[in-house]
Formats: structure tokens, C-alpha cells, sequence
């Protein structure tokens, strides 16, 4: 009579495991029609865990601009387990900006929001609706329009004086 070792044992239940999970995961996927990717960019092979952590060198941006050449103006990147849309060319980015800024506009509500003196009222944490447009619109206009610039010049000067000094 045969008998099976530990080992065997548990090389055959790791593998009938295996077995029933991808079974279930095809039925499931057939059953609900799940779509588990978004359609991404191309982008350079990945490694299980760290993504593409490994094709970033000590010098970030010629990483990406050595990718960039290789995988065209836009690409994905996964950094850990944060996928990434890396733009590197101008005209692509004001493409992008202008046709699509509503599906780029909208971002991860921040954990602490609710520790903010004014919460989601703020403009850097405001969803994208009809406040942030004129929050947006107000600091055009008023905050960053030429005339205010030039009138706070000598302020911004007088402030890069000190900077540099503190540096220096």
C-alpha cells in the first residue's frame, strides 16, 4: 500500500486549492461580467509586490524621461500599489487638460478633511462642482489676475530677498 508524505499532502491540497480559486474567480467574472482593469496606457513589465520601483534610479526625472522614449509620451507606471498615468509631453498634458479635466479633476477624499478649520469648503479639497468653479474663477480674477500680481511685486521680492539670504 502507498502512502502519501506531508509534503505530497500539502503539495496537492496548495494545488486543488488553487484550482477551486481560479474556478471560482472564472465563474464569478462570467457571472457578474466583472471588469477587473480599466483600459491603462502601455507601460513596462511589472514585478509582483514593488511594481515599477525598480526602473526608478536615483535621479527621477531622467527615469521617467528614459521611460518616456522607450513607452511614448504617456504611460503607466505602478509604484507599490499606486497605479500611476505618467504625461510627459506638453501638448498631450494641455490635451488632456483641457478635453478631459473633469475626469482628472476629481480626486480621493483626504483622510483628516473633517480636522480642517473649514472642511470640504476649501479649494484645494472641494469635489469638483459648481463651488469649486467659482472658487476657481474668484482666484483668477482677483487673486492671480496681472493687476494684483504687479501689485504685490515688491512684497514677493522683498520676500525672495530674505529667502535666498536665510539660505545663503
Amino acid at each position: 500500500m502507498v502512502t502519501m508524505t506531508d509534503n505530497q499532502y500539502y503539495l496537492v491540497c496548495f494545488f486543488l486549492l488553487f484550482l477551486t480559486t481560479l474556478l471560482f474567480q472564472f465563474i464569478l467574472n462570467k457571472l457578474f461580467k466583472l471588469k477587473t482593469h480599466p483600459k491603462l496606457p502601455p507601460g513596462p513589465p511589472t514585478l509582483p509586490v514593488i511594481g515599477h520601483l525598480h526602473l526608478i534610479g536615483p535621479s527621477f526625472h531622467k527615469s521617467l524621461q528614459k521611460l518616456s522614449t522607450q513607452y511614448g509620451p504617456i504611460f503607466n507606471l505602478r509604484l507599490g500599489f499606486a497605479q500611476c498615468i505618467v504625461v510627459s509631453s506638453a501638448s498631450v498634458g494641455t490635451k488632456i487638460f483641457k478635453t478631459h479635466d473633469l475626469s482628472f479633476a476629481e480626486h480621493q477624499e483626504i483622510a483628516f478633511t473633517n480636522k480642517f478649520p473649514y472642511a470640504n469648503s476649501g479649494f484645494f479639497n472641494a469635489p469638483c462642482r459648481d463651488y469649486w468653479r467659482f472658487i476657481k474663477k474668484l482666484c483668477m480674477t482677483e487673486l492671480l489676475s496681472t493687476g494684483q500680481l504687479e501689485r504685490s511685486r515688491a512684497v514677493r521680492e522683498k520676500e525672495l530677498a530674505c529667502f535666498l539670504q536665510n539660505i545663503f
